[in-house]
């Protein structure tokens, strides 16, 4: 991976808007250069003495003599900018060479090309965010839900930033009163003075705690919920497959063992993604391909949130495979019985009964009955099971940070029941300090700095 430079004394240039055809395209401009580059590469309309900042002007992109474009541009000045440094915005036409022709002549000019997330990594440098509300500007980027954007937005907000904050003031209270008994011994602070400490100690390792499980949501809402569609060959796994998603993606045959790779899809229910997996068939093969789909399948069922067990009543099947896949699963599992539209009802009976553990629905990957409330079931853990603006972690970082925070907390907690001495205390407190300015990014090694920014885009 390439390391994004921290120094920010360079000018940086690059294409924000996405490739491709466009009634539009955006070139940004960022750093001590931005206002010559502006000046030397746009010749306005109209004569202007002095640019203003936060004002569109009319004009051309030029190159001696030779118009690039025309185009507007914004020019916007100092620390009331999105990277907290001179910036500059080019509307050019759309089309992919125009905008690069665009682009170019602006290196030219003297800036460079900017690395993945320079732009937000220079806001978040320059203090205009957290890191934070930084990896939420990714989110927002690429969120392809409402109650994923919704998420994204309120963290951008400052939703968590002002939790994390309201902790640490909360710890800094408590090391500030232990530095008093450890600086001042000679007063003779009781021990009832540390027992007060611990309630707000227990006040804050509570909300940690309770932050903590919003972690499964919250990553549910973020990248959707997997679901991976399994059972026997010919059960009507790849017809349920296609009838979710609305369009033939998965072959369908008569014959079994014809699926043998994995097809991945993603659909939206009700504001929610949920990413269905068509599988390989379970059961026993000798035929080495098959047998490795089968492998795959098995792997993927232990990664997915939920499994989608597929069962034909039509077979006069015992489900004992099914059954123990079921039960040896850890996510959630729900059952569909395929093929209602031609099984006898008594069938259907007897396989509701043997599944009765589980949620059971009978369906049809021909008529589509039942395919909505299947769905339903499978959204569920995604509703939102708080208000907007209560604060929620998504990331395995968010969620190790605070895990840390909690340990240190629950350890300060017991020493003070222990009757420890005040040092031994605080430095549980500094050690829960500590893992909040790793979250927020007050202190964060340059390599954990480097792989938040480098999934970005480069033009954000």
């Amino acid at each position: 991976m390439k390391q994004t430079t921290i120094i920010t004394d360079d000018t940086i240039a690059a294409i924000s808007t996405p490739h491709g055809e466009g009634a539009l395209g955006i070139v940004r401009v960022s750093g001590k250069k931005t206002h010559r580059v502006f000046q030397e590469v746009f010749s306005p309309a109209k004569p202007v003495k002095r640019y203003q900042s936060h004002r569109l002007y009319y004009g051309s992109i030029v190159d001696g003599t030779t118009c690039i474009d025309q185009v507007m541009a914004a020019f916007f000045k100092g620390d009331k900018t999105y990277t907290g440094e001179d910036m500059l915005e080019i509307f050019t036409h759309g089309g992919s060479s125009v905008v690069n022709a665009v682009l170019q002549r602006v290196l030219k000019a003297g800036a460079r090309l900017a690395d993945r997330g320079e732009f937000t990594r220079r806001a978040f440098l320059h203090g205009k965010m957290d890191l934070l509300q930084a990896e939420a500007v990714l989110d927002l980027i690429k969120a392809d839900t409402d109650s994923a954007r919704r998420q994204a937005m309120g963290q951008i907000t400052g939703v968590l930033s002002e939790f994390i904050t309201s902790i640490q003031h909360k710890l800094v209270q408590v090391k500030t009163n232990l530095e008093v008994m450890i600086d001042f011994p000679e007063e003779d602070v009781s021990p009832v003075d540390l027992f007060d400490l611990k309630f707000m100690l227990q006040a804050a390792h509570d909300e940690v705690t309770h932050v903590l499980g919003s972690y499964e949501y919250a990553k549910m809402v973020r990248e959707g919920i997997s679901s991976v569609i399994v059972g026997r060959p010919n059960v009507g796994k790849s017809s349920l497959f296609n009838a979710i998603i609305g369009e033939t993606r998965a072959i369908v045959t008569p014959h079994p063992g014809t699926t043998r790779d994995y097809i991945v899809e993603a659909v939206h229910y009700e504001g929610i993604k949920l990413v269905f997996t068509d599988t390989a068939g379970i059961r026993h093969s000798e035929e080495p391909v098959e047998k490795i789909g089968i492998d795959m399948t098995r792997t993927l069922v232990e990664q997915a949130d939920t499994i989608v067990l597929v069962v034909d009543p039509t077979a006069g099947s015992l489900y004992e495979e099914e059954l123990s896949l079921a039960q040896a699963h850890a996510g959630a599992t729900v059952v569909a019985i395929n093929k209602t539209d031609i099984a006898p009802a008594d069938r259907i009976e007897q396989t509701k009964t043997a599944f009765r553990d589980f949620s059971v629905f009978p369906v049809s990957a021909v008529t589509r009955d039942g395919i909505g409330a299947l769905l339903n079931t499978i959204a569920g853990p995604a509703r939102a099971p708080s208000p907007e603006n209560t604060p929620v972690i998504n990331r395995h970082r968010h969620k190790q940070a605070l895990e840390h925070i909690g340990l240190a907390l629950h350890a300060a907690i017991n020493l003070i029941d222990q009757r420890a001495f005040p040092e031994i205390v605080a430095e549980e407190v500094d050690s829960a300090l500590a893992g909040l300015k790793d979250l927020t990014g007050e202190v964060t090694s340059r390599d954990i700095l480097d792989k938040i920014f480098s999934d970005f885009c480069i033009g954000k």
